[in-house]
């Protein structure tokens, strides 16, 4: 699944420099919240067995909480 991981790395990297362009807590917010949508959608579009499109499909929701998490530290926000 080396195709994964780089939408992974590339999912991280994203919103990385989302945080160091500091764009703001509302647009980094709304910025994480497009880039989980554009690769879920990578990913249910991918030739994957359901089964490993739904294992991906976690794993990016996982994802998706650990950055909102670290954009409302970042920010300040609770």
């Amino acid at each position: 699944m080396s195709e994964f991981d780089n939408l992974k790395r590339s999912y991280t990297f994203a919103v990385q420099f989302l945080l160091a362009s500091n764009v703001g807590y509302h647009k980094a917010k709304a910025s994480n919240e497009m880039l989980h949508k554009f690769y879920e959608n990578i990913v249910e579009n991918s030739l994957y067995s359901d089964m490993d499109k739904a294992a991906m499909k976690l794993q990016l929701e996982l994802l998706k909480e650990a950055f909102s998490e670290e954009i409302r530290r970042v920010y300040n926000v609770r």
